[in-house]
């Protein structure tokens, strides 16, 4: 801002020496006219030639605006490197941070198109709020006092003239501003849907093209465009007639100048140059300044949309938090305990309700469920990826909210439902949980998982760049890559939500053979549906609308009746499992209940 005081001193005396000219120039061409008034008391020599004391004024003034224009570069050079360079890219930073410690209900409730736009435009909105409002608000305010207080030093009554039409301009923009607010928010709200279905058809581009709707899809894009275009155009057609209204109306400033100001002059009660010359330049600024308004009022209602959506995301309470003093945790023994766990994700439907269980260090948990019964949610509850409404979870006898976030989390692997890979090498994805780790390491971790083979007939091996998604392998081959790298960690407990969905029954025989060395030591929690899985777990929990309905063994729950030995008899998926069955058959385990 001091840049700023000195650029308007500059002006103002660029400004007055102007004035002066005119009145050097007119005590010399007009008899009886009143001598300039030298700023400071301090004037040229009286034997100066004329030419001489107007050159002297002229290189004043060409001085003047040769040093205003070398500290308006420096302060437009300041300002971009505050705002862009360190502000924007700063707040981004910051955006994104929060976005990684937010709980996933935070992502629950909001689409990946308005997430995206919080970070990319939404910033820069906030970045026009501070560039374009609060630093244009000040400049305007300083520079407004300056020229009152300047034009109220040359003639009061012609201030107060001049400035009776101010009251109008202040009641046109606040009228805009209310106008125009909730258009703002409507069109951020269309740019979220813009993206979303851009997001949604690029990576939906195989079921698009593999129906043929790649028409449909194109028009549902084309409507979207076009409602954030009609919008726009609103919002243009309002600004493109408020802006000609606001200078308008700054002008009826120099009607009035003329008439006043010169019936003013013309009675000798005010000099030509220093009065009505300055005045009208003084004017004009001040026309200019009050005609930002028109800009100011438009930039606060669109960045304000912008800067709210940014700050609601900076403002967003972080649920998953560590304990003020978190029970320090070097590696777990892996045993886990429910106790009277009730949970859902939107208040009061309840997905999870009064869950209890234990499981000991080293035991292999399947959990056994129709869709929406509550098994992936159970195990989100162990990292905490969300916490309990009533009720706890333990890890080692100590309730997990007691915990570093980050100490719990590194103790337990996770294999998802639907796995995701990251645009860099195989090796890169396996050792993400543990950049640090060496080859050796990736390729054991990938072997147990039965990836070593085709990852090694890739072009490059472990150094074969995936494309976005892992697009460029099966469903198998990544689900693999997902269990490689959640072993890699090798944690106390494993959580595996239906790790072999995705992989074909050899496959999965394979998988699970080597498997079965991986779990020893820890404890793991499957999701599973196929009874060549189930039948491998210490304990096995049936979930029915979030409530445990059985628990037990395999055997056991085959020799209760129950929807375990319902959904085993109707579940024959692959050979395996028919062998099972069919030696349960054999041996009599079902009986007549089969």
């Amino acid at each position: 801002m001091s840049l700023q005081v000195v650029l308007l001193a500059i002006g103002l005396s660029g400004l007055g020496f102007v004035g002066l000219g005119i009145d050097y120039i007119r005590s010399q061409v007009q008899e009886g006219a009143r001598a300039p008034r030298w700023p400071f008391g301090l004037h040229p020599p009286d034997d100066w030639p004329q030419l001489g004391v107007l050159g002297l004024i002229a290189g004043l003034i060409l001085g003047l605006a040769l040093l205003r224009a070398v500290i308006n570069y420096t302060y437009t050079v300041q300002a971009n490197r505050l705002v862009q360079s360190n502000i924007v890219v700063n707040l981004r930073d910051t955006v994104y941070n929060k976005l990684q410690r937010l709980s996933f209900r935070f992502y629950d409730d909001n689409a990946s198109g308005t997430i995206i736009n919080r970070v990319t435009r939404d910033v820069q909105a906030t970045r026009m709020f501070i560039d374009g409002v609060i630093i244009q608000s000040i400049i305007m305010v300083l520079s407004l006092t300056v020229y009152v207080t300047y034009m109220l030093n040359i003639h009061v009554w012609l201030t107060l003239a001049c400035l009776a039409t101010t009251p109008l301009l202040w009641f046109v923009s606040t009228a805009f501003s209310r106008k125009v607010k909730p258009a703002y928010q409507h069109n951020r709200e269309l740019m979220d849907d813009l993206v979303l279905r851009l997001s949604e058809s690029l990576q939906g581009v195989h079921v698009i093209k593999g129906f043929a709707r790649e028409k449909e899809a194109t028009e549902r894009f084309r409507e979207a465009n076009g409602a954030v275009r009609e919008q726009s155009q609103w919002i243009f057609g309002r600004v493109s007639r408020f802006s000609p209204l606001i200078g308008f109306i700054a002008q009826i400033n120099i009607l009035i100048l003329l008439a006043y100001g010169g019936y003013l002059v013309i009675n000798d009660q005010l000099p030509l140059g220093t009065g009505l010359i300055v005045f009208a330049g003084l004017l004009q600024q001040f026309s200019g300044q009050v005609a930002n308004i028109s800009n100011i009022a438009n930039s606060i209602q669109e960045s304000l949309t912008g800067a709210r959506r940014v700050f609601e995301v900076l403002d967003e309470p972080v649920e998953i938090r560590d304990a003020p003093s978190p029970v320090p945790l070097g590696r777990a023994a892996g045993a886990v305990r429910f106790e009277n766990v009730v949970f859902g994700y939107d208040p009061p439907d309840v997905v999870l309700q009064d869950v209890s269980f234990e499981a000991q260090p080293g035991q292999c948990i399947a959990i056994l469920g129709a869709t929406g019964a509550g098994k992936s949610t159970l195990m989100s509850l162990i990292p905490r990826f969300y916490d309990p409404w009533r009720g706890r979870v333990l890890v080692d006898g100590a309730d997990v909210r007691r915990f570093a976030v980050d100490d719990l989390r590194r103790n337990v692997g996770i294999v998802f439902q639907e796995n995701f890979l990251f645009s860099n090498t195989i090796a890169a994805n396996i050792a993400f949980g543990h950049p640090g780790a060496t080859r050796g390491q990736i390729e054991a971790a990938a072997k147990i998982a039965a990836a070593h083979e085709f990852i090694m007939a890739t072009r490059k091996g472990y150094d074969s760049v995936l494309e976005e998604g892992g697009g460029d392998l099966s469903g198998g081959q990544r689900q693999r890559i997902a269990i490689a790298r959640a072993l890699l960690l090798q944690p106390p407990i494993l959580l595996l939500d239906d790790p072999t969905a995705a992989i074909d029954p050899d496959t999965e025989h394979e998988i699970m053979e080597a498997m079965d060395s991986a779990m020893q030591g820890r404890t793991t929690f499957v999701v599973a549906h196929r009874l060549s899985t189930l039948r491998r777990a210490d304990m096995i929990i049936v979930l029915d609308r979030g409530r445990i309905v059985q628990c037990g063994t395999h055997d056991e729950l085959m020799n209760a009746k129950g929807p375990y030995q319902r959904v085993a008899t109707l579940q024959v998926v692959d050979d395996e499992s028919r062998r099972l069955l069919d030696g349960n058959h054999a041996s009599g385990a079902v009986g007549g209940n089969q």
